[in-house]
C-alpha cells in the first residue's frame, strides 16, 4: 500500500542571494531559476501551495559563507528542511537557530559521528541526504554502494533518507531501478524519499513502491506539477 503520508517537498537551490536552476550537479552551469512562482527566493517561498520546502544553500554547501539574512527569510515564510554543507557538529547550530530541520549530506559530512550528533538532538526529524553521483556515493567516508551507505545511515539512527540522485538533477529523468534496489534493501522503519529528475508522471508509481515523499524541483517552477 503507499504510504498515507507521502509528501511532495519543493526544491530551492540558492546562490550569492538568487533562486538557481540546477543541472546534474554540474554547479558552474547553474543559472537563476526562471520559476511560475515568481523571481527571488522569498516570492518563489511565498506562492508555494506547500508549507514546507527543502533548501539547499549552494555556498555553505561549497565552502562559502551561507546566504544567512536570505535563509532567516525563507525560514519565516515556510517549514524548511535545510541543507546548509553541515560537515561537522558545530555546523548543526546554524540550522538548529534557524529553526529549520537540518538535511546532512553525505556530500559534505565529515563523519559518521555527524549523524549521531544530529539524531542525538532532532532524532525522528533528521534528514541525511544519500548523496549519488552516476551510481556511487559522495562521501569522504561511506562506501560507495548507494545500499551500502543506506546501512550505514541507518546504523547510525538515522530514519529519513533522500535518495538525491545529482546527475539526475534537472533532467526529468528518474532512475526508478535504482530506488527499486534501495527500497528492496532498507529496514522497515526507514522512509525513503527521492529526488533528481522526478516529473508528474512519477508520482502514482513511487506512491505504490512505497516511497515516503519527492523533493521536486525542475517540474514544480515549470508550473508542471
Amino acid at each position: 500500500m503507499p504510504p498515507e503520508d507521502f509528501r511532495i517537498i519543493p526544491v530551492l537551490d540558492i546562490m550569492r542571494g538568487r533562486a538557481v536552476h540546477a543541472v546534474r550537479g554540474e554547479r558552474h552551469r547553474y543559472r537563476e531559476l526562471r520559476s511560475v512562482f515568481g523571481s527571488s527566493p522569498v516570492e518563489i517561498a511565498e506562492n508555494l501551495p506547500y508549507p514546507e520546502l527543502y533548501v539547499a544553500d549552494l555556498d555553505a554547501i561549497t565552502w562559502r559563507s551561507p546566504n544567512l539574512e536570505l535563509l532567516e527569510r525563507l525560514a519565516s515564510v515556510k517549514r524548511l528542511l535545510l541543507d546548509c554543507g553541515v560537515r561537522g557538529r558545530a555546523d548543526l547550530e546554524l540550522t538548529s537557530r534557524l529553526g529549520c530541520t537540518p538535511v546532512i549530506g553525505t556530500e559534505t559530512a565529515e563523519s559518521i559521528e555527524v549523524f549521531r550528533a544530529g539524531v542525538a538532538v532532532w532524532r525522528q526529524e533528521l534528514f541525511a541526504s544519500l548523496d549519488v553521483m552516476d551510481g556511487e556515493v559522495l562521501s569522504p567516508f561511506l562506501p560507495p554502494s548507494p545500499a551500502d551507505a543506506l546501512g550505514a545511515l541507518e546504523d547510525a539512527g538515522v530514519r529519513n533518507i533522500i535518495y538525491l540522485d545529482l546527475s539526475r538533477v534537472g533532467t526529468l529523468s528518474l532512475n526508478v531501478e535504482a530506488l527499486k534496489e534501495l527500497l528492496a534493501e532498507k529496514r522497515k522503519e526507514t522512509r525513503l524519499f527521492a529526488a533528481g529528475g522526478i516529473k508528474r508522471g512519477d508520482l502514482p508509481r513511487l506512491k505504490s513502491l512505497g516511497i515516503a515523499g519527492v523533493l521536486v524541483g525542475t517540474a514544480l517552477h515549470r508550473g508542471e506539477l
